[in-house]
C-alpha cells in the first residue's frame, strides 16, 4: 500500500473514550512531562531524535524503562495499542526494542513555534541501525491523534524520501507538490519513515497532543518499535 500512496489514514482506529482518558492522563501529568528544544515541545516519556538532536542520549537510555511506566501509569494501554494497530498493519509481530522508549505522547503548546510556523520538514531515520539505513530495509512511522487543535496541526507528506541527508530542501519539496492528511481524535496516520513529512500550524488555546510510534522491519514478518 505504501508502495504506491503516500501514506496510509485509518479512522476512528481509537476509540474516543480512550482518546479523552488518554488526554485527561496526559494534562494531568504535566509536572512528569519530558521538556525538549527550551519549551517548543514536551513528550510523556521520552523521544529518541529529540534526545539525539540535545546530545541527550545517555539520559534517554538510562530512563527508558522509567518513560515506559509513566507512559502507562497516565495513558494506560496507549503504547500495546500502538503496536497492535501497527502489528495489523503490517500483518505480523510488532515487539517492542530492547532497552528503548516505547511510543511516547508529543505535547505542542498552542501558540508555541510549531503552532505558529509548522514544524520542521523531516524524516524519521534518527534511531534505524546504520546498516538498516544503508539498505533501506523497511522502516515505519506511526501517528495517533490523541487531542487535535481547534483548527490545523494536521501532517504534510512529499513524494521525496531519503538520499541520505537529514536536511530536507524546501524548496524542491514546495514543487512536487504534496499531501496533507487532517487528523481528528482517534486517527492514525501510517507513513514510510524515509518519507519526508512536516507537522502543520495550528491555532486556539488548546494543545496538540499526538502519540507516535516507529518500527524496523528486522525480517519478514517481525518489526521492532521504539520511540
Amino acid at each position: 500500500m505504501l508502495v504506491s500512496h503516500l501514506a496510509v489514514h485509518i479512522r476512528g482506529a481509537v476509540m474516543a473514550t480512550v482518546c479523552d482518558r488518554w488526554t485527561r492522563g496526559v494534562l494531568a501529568a504535566r509536572g512528569e512531562w519530558t521538556e525538549d528544544f527550551d519549551g517548543e515541545q514536551f513528550c510523556l516519556g521520552r523521544a529518541f531524535y529529540t534526545h539525539l538532536e540535545t546530545d541527550r542520549t545517555k539520559a534517554y537510555f538510562a530512563d527508558a524503562a522509567y518513560s515506559n511506566a509513566r507512559v502507562e501509569e497516565h495513558a494506560p494501554g496507549l503504547q500495546a495499542t500502538l503496536r497492535g494497530i501497527l502489528a495489523e498493519a503490517v500483518r505480523g509481530r510488532v515487539v517492542p526494542r530492547p532497552d528503548w522508549c516505547g511510543a511516547g505522547v508529543h505535547v505542542f503548546p498552542p501558540a508555541g513555534p510549531v503552532a505558529k510556523k509548522g514544524g520542521v520538514l523531516h524524516f524519521d531515520t534518527e534511531g534505524l541501525a546504520d546498516r538498516h539505513l544503508a539498505h533501506r530495509r523497511g522502516a515505519l512511522s506511526l501517528v495517533a491523534m490523541i487531542h487535535p487543535p481547534i483548527r490545523g496541526g494536521g501532517l504534510r507528506l512529499w513524494p521525496l524520501v531519503y538520499s541520505g541527508a537529514d536536511e530536507a530542501d524546501e524548496a524542491t519539496a514546495r514543487a512536487v507538490g504534496d499531501v496533507l492528511v487532517t487528523l481528528d481524535a482517534g486517527d492514525v496516520v501510517l507513513f514510510d519513515s524515509y518519507r519526508l513529512h512536516q507537522i502543520q500550524p495550528f491555532v486556539g488555546r488548546r494543545e496538540r497532543i499526538s502519540a507516535t510510534l516507529h518500527a524496523a522491519e528486522l525480517h519478514h514478518g517481525l518489526w521492532e518499535s521504539w520511540f
